[in-house]
């Protein structure tokens, strides 16, 4: 990312409740464990919550925020976070002063939650970095095992259509290949896989029409899915994941196989 196309969360988002529905559907970027089921406004008492979500690592509580983060937005992911017994709390903003790091510090070392201050940045691209600037000392990546790489991508990147540099361990959620304008996310979680398809643009809506109505002829299991900056198509390929490691030859056979057919469908056409 050049430091110098970096500009303002509010300029690529009308609201911060489009932000909080943009991160609901992408948690894997802050790399804090494995949610799944999030929900965004989540009614916590009479409040609402930004994001909660759920999934193989307990109860995860985001709050975000445009520009450099307040108090109030600390106080509230403190309440929230108790409230909801999370086991993951994030606070996600684009600033932090020295006092709220000192903080979150001294949380992380009287507390069974694990907190998180994760700076957010975008440039002119579309292009975001999460930059953890408090973690808990050792946290649930670290837990997960010593491998530097991903051994379930090891031999998907070593030949054929999604070859590419190893998948890091924090990283091994998925692989993405882009292909006429749109991109395509191979996502194998604990304990499913999907294939995600993601369109961006005014037109993503239309584009996103055109190639469902295309995919529609290999009767997949597909659903749409949207936020307000992208249209996805979800196609479900299998109820096992990475946890299932006893199935990882028969994840990567089919969902390579599916992948490659969607892949070839849409390079064939001009969407």
């Amino acid at each position: 990312m050049l430091m110098q196309d970096i500009i303002p969360l509010n300029q690529k988002f009308r609201r911060e409740e489009d932000f909080n529905e943009e991160m609901s559907n992408h948690l894997h970027f802050l790399d804090v464990g494995d949610f799944e089921d999030s929900e965004t406004e989540a009614n916590v008492g009479t409040r609402q919550a930004d994001i909660v979500a759920q999934g193989n690592d307990g109860v995860l509580v985001v709050e975000c925020q445009f520009g450099k983060a307040d108090w109030d937005h600390w106080g509230r992911l403190e309440a929230y976070a108790r409230l909801k017994k999370a086991d993951v709390a994030v606070l996600l903003a684009e600033d932090f002063e020295e006092l709220m790091i000192v903080t979150c510090n001294l949380r992380n070392e009287d507390s069974e939650i694990s907190w998180y201050l994760i700076q957010v940045k975008v440039n002119a691209h579309d292009e975001f970095s999460f930059i953890p600037i408090v973690q808990p000392a050792i946290d649930i990546q670290t837990e997960r095992g010593d491998s530097e790489y991903s051994e379930f991508w090891e031999p998907i990147r070593a030949e054929g259509l999604f070859s590419g540099k190893p998948v890091p361990k924090r990283d091994e959620g998925w692989i993405t290949k882009g292909v006429q304008g749109a991109t395509l996310v191979l996502n194998v979680n604990k304990h499913s896989t999907v294939i995600k398809i993601d369109f961006k643009g005014e037109d993503r809506i239309e584009k996103r029409g055109k190639v469902f109505q295309i995919l529609q002829e290999l009767n997949y299991q597909m659903n749409n899915h949207e936020t307000p900056r992208i249209a996805q198509i979800i196609i479900h390929v299998f109820d096992r994941g990475r946890a299932d490691i006893e199935s990882w030859d028969e994840i990567r056979n089919k969902l390579i196989e599916q992948a490659t057919i969607i892949y070839n469908k849409l390079f064939s056409i001009t969407i």
